[in-house]
């Protein structure tokens, strides 16, 4: 197997960018998981508690000493950044073909339009990284085990948001599940347990349609837009998420260019509601975070590139290290089974 020469090999600077910037689907990875940049592969961080709101005993009588208090509780959590890397050849051949005049150069087959082999190739592993990390959101979003006990509940029967009976005419005969009482819960369970209102929701694409439909749910949209923030404060009468994602990745299971596509939602019929804090501090409250350790050149997700003579080929090669944390059970709530499945 041919190797590449060390002294050849350099970042990128135009693949870089296009890496960082790419997204060929709207994600919701690092939106829901936010980046934090981290100098070393592993440390610690801190996981602080509610003791700030304890109201310490302050009388003090004259000629003695105030009291004196602890200083703050908190828990201690490690993160641990490992490399996601791929990389993809781009043969002389290719860029020769693409080249020529009567081949893909045509402007019938998109030729003259800038097409960049190596853009092409950056693109199909970028792509597939930035896939990866939203699958591993996704997952950690909807596993039960990342909540504090009573912050998922498992919606079945009749308590479906989809479960709604209708007789002849459209009228309704009876309405069983309630989204609107089920949404106020969880936004005061979140508030009661850490002083503040989740931000952020996401609906899958999946149930969309079937909550729109919802009797209780149109009675208070009348006048508004299920994706319109503010009718959100009509809907639950709290301060509404200022995130509001209809999330609808997707990835093809197959895991094989060569075989039948398996497309495949990321988020099912799972709707979630929480806290999401972008800053990179220590104290913030946030349900999840991307530990994401940068490059000597400052990037996140570089792209090398070298060439390999024997191969007659040109390397790319984008990486990207991360680790994905839960960092407060208290700071999401998930409805599994929100609605049946479509």
């Amino acid at each position: 197997m041919a190797m590449y020469d060390p002294g050849k090999l350099y970042v990128d600077p135009i693949l870089t960018g296009f890496s960082t910037g790419y997204q060929d689907q709207t994600l919701y990875g690092e939106r829901l998981f936010p980046i934090t940049p981290v100098n070393t592969q592993s440390g610690r961080y801190r996981v602080y508690d509610r003791s700030n709101w304890i109201v310490f005993p302050s009388r003090r009588e004259p000629g003695t000493i105030a009291n004196e208090v602890r200083g703050g509780k908190w828990a201690e959590d490690t993160f641990k950044t490992h490399e996601h890397s791929l990389q993809a050849a781009v043969a002389d051949e290719e860029n020769q073909e693409l080249q020529s005049q009567g081949g893909l150069a045509n402007p019938v087959f998109g030729g003259g339009l800038g097409l960049d082999p190596h853009q092409d190739a950056t693109e199909l592993i970028t792509r597939s990284l930035l896939l990866e990390h939203e699958t591993k959101v996704a997952a950690a979003i909807r596993n039960t085990g990342n909540y504090a006990g009573g912050f998922t509940t498992a919606l079945a029967a009749a308590t479906k948001w989809s479960d709604y009976t209708y007789v002849t005419a459209g009228i309704v005969e009876s309405v069983v599940s309630n989204p609107v009482k089920d949404i106020r819960a969880a936004c005061f369970k979140i508030y009661k347990a850490t002083g503040r209102w989740p931000n952020t929701m996401t609906i899958p694409i999946d149930a969309l349609g079937v909550i729109e439909q919802h009797p209780r749910v149109v009675d208070r949209f009348k006048n508004f837009a299920l994706t319109d923030p503010e009718a959100w404060k009509a809907l639950i009468n709290v301060p509404a998420p200022e995130n509001f994602f209809i999330v609808d990745s997707m990835v093809n299971t197959a895991n094989n260019i060569d075989a039948t596509e398996s497309i495949v939602s990321l988020w099912g019929q799972d709707v979630w509601l929480g806290l999401v804090d972008a800053q990179p501090g220590q104290k913030t409250k946030t349900f999840g975070k991307t530990f994401v350790q940068t490059y000597p050149d400052g990037s996140t997700k570089p792209t090398d590139r070298w060439r390999e003579e024997e191969r007659k080929s040109d390397i790319v090669r984008t990486s990207y290290k991360y680790d994905l944390k839960v960092v407060s059970d208290t700071c999401g709530f998930l409805f599994q089974t929100a609605v049946a499945a479509v």
